[in-house]
């Protein structure tokens, strides 16, 4: 399962729509992000920066989480008042299922997530983290 950073979360904050189609609201700009996971017993990390254009800060949470990976889908997902809540299932290799929340304020997002990838009988335990936070109001 192809999991992406907070930039493509800032992305992939930057993320969900689920239930109705509910926009980020992420402001565009240059973000900064560091995300984490675990893939069973394999840490992992990544830090960077991304650029939020208008159109990406426009489009749905689901959009943007069903852009990470083609065989990757948004299942379940609501807007609540603690932030996004979701369930992206993922079938047609490699299959997985990822449950999480999504916290986006103006000027930084933070990302919860465990879930599982494998081959059925063959599980192994997935677990992301990510933030993000707006740097500048533009990416020039």
């Amino acid at each position: 399962m192809k999991f992406p950073t907070l930039a493509a979360l800032a992305g992939l904050s930057a993320a969900l729509a689920f239930g109705a189609v509910a926009e980020t609201n992420v402001a565009p700009g240059l973000w900064a992000y560091d995300a984490s996971a675990a893939l069973g017993p394999i840490p992992m990390r990544d830090q960077g920066t991304h650029c939020v254009d208008p159109d990406m800060s426009e489009a749905s949470y689901e959009s943007l989480f069903n852009d990470i990976n083609p065989n990757c889908q948004i299942t379940n997902g609501r807007e609540a008042a603690d932030g996004y809540h979701f369930t992206l299932a993922c079938s047609g290799g490699p299959d997985g299922e990822l449950k999480g929340r999504l916290i986006v304020n103006a000027d930084d997002a933070t990302l919860n997530a465990t879930g599982w990838t494998g081959a059925r009988g063959s599980r192994v335990p997935v677990f992301l983290s990510a933030s993000a936070r707006k740097l500048a109001p533009s990416c020039g």
